[in-house]
């Protein structure tokens, strides 16, 4: 007696083949005598069903483990329901018979059911590439937008400092003005510090000033600028004054830095130098602070 078509491992084989790949002309007279066995057979709807899971897009990255287990599953539970249905005496007159077409309900009706879980599996992963994408596309919107900015304020620094006096002559003109302040600077435990001196010379009517420093560490402008922060005490603590960013060559003794503050500065209560990303910032973290000077101290 022949074996019923789900067991029939080979009948399997060639109409996978068949839908899949093609057959030779042996495989395919072979296939004619195995489905001479079950007249009620139609390889036809086995192709149907092969095309269907071909245009599901069915890719070589495994199939999430509870998608998987729910297909399977649900063709498990079906095969369940069909073997528990009540068979009349007819049916069991054919048991010796091959099945007919029917007996591949269950196949066909699990092999929808992967479509239909692929087709949403699919979309999902779909779904999930679009939103990366787009989360890469903003992140390198935000970084040129950034290099956008740090690039105007060096332009921005340099217009400026082709239009002010030199240093030293603005440190002599303003250490000859009434009003002008002298206020040390103390070094932190930063590695930038390095036991750093000099002081900050302000003007506050001039609103202009001038710093000196010997000993702060060199710079590679590429990476990180110090950058100075004005503290008013007409202001909040939160929002210092940007007095502007600067680099520190190697080899010089002695560096002077015209400040340029971005704002008004009422009453100067502490300056900082910071160490920043090239470019500067508008909000400091303060997490590495260099050098402060404090009017008074």
């Amino acid at each position: 007696m022949a074996a019923r078509l789900p067991d029939d491992e080979r009948l399997c084989d060639l109409l996978t083949a068949r839908a899949t790949e093609g057959l030779d002309p042996a495989e395919q007279e072979e296939l004619n005598e195995l489905t001479a066995n079950y007249p009620d057979l139609d390889p036809e709807e086995f192709d149907r069903v092969a095309a269907s899971l071909a245009v599901a897009g069915l890719r070589v990255e495994p199939m999430p483990a509870a998608l998987r287990a729910r297909v399977e599953a649900d063709a498990e539970a079906w095969f369940r329901r069909r073997d528990k249905a009540p068979r009349s005496a007819s049916v069991t007159q054919l048991q010796t018979r091959p099945r007919p077409v029917t007996a591949w309900g269950g196949w066909f009706a699990a092999a929808a059911a992967l479509v239909l879980a692929i087709t949403g599996w699919l979309q999902v992963d779909r779904m999930d590439s679009e939103r990366a994408a787009l989360a890469a596309r903003q992140q390198a919107l935000e970084a040129a937008t950034a290099r956008l900015e740090r690039d105007l304020a060096q332009k921005e620094a340099a217009l400026v400092a082709q239009q002010e006096p030199p240093p030293a002559r603005l440190l002599d003109e303003l250490e000859g003005r009434p009003g002008t302040r002298v206020i040390p600077w103390s070094a932190t435990d930063d590695p930038a510090a390095g036991g750093a001196e000099g002081a900050v010379v302000w003007n506050g009517e001039a609103q202009a000033g001038v710093m000196r420093f010997r000993g702060l560490q060199p710079n590679d402008p590429a990476t990180t600028q110090y950058q100075l922060w004005i503290f008013d005490a007409e202001r909040d603590d939160r929002f210092p004054v940007d007095g502007g960013v600067f680099d520190v060559s190697p080899g010089v003794q002695e560096t002077l830095v015209p400040i340029r503050a971005r704002l008004p500065v009422g009453e100067a209560v502490l300056f900082a130098i910071t160490v920043e990303p090239a470019g500067g910032v508008v909000v400091s973290t303060r997490e590495r602070i260099a050098l402060v000077a404090q009017p008074g101290a």
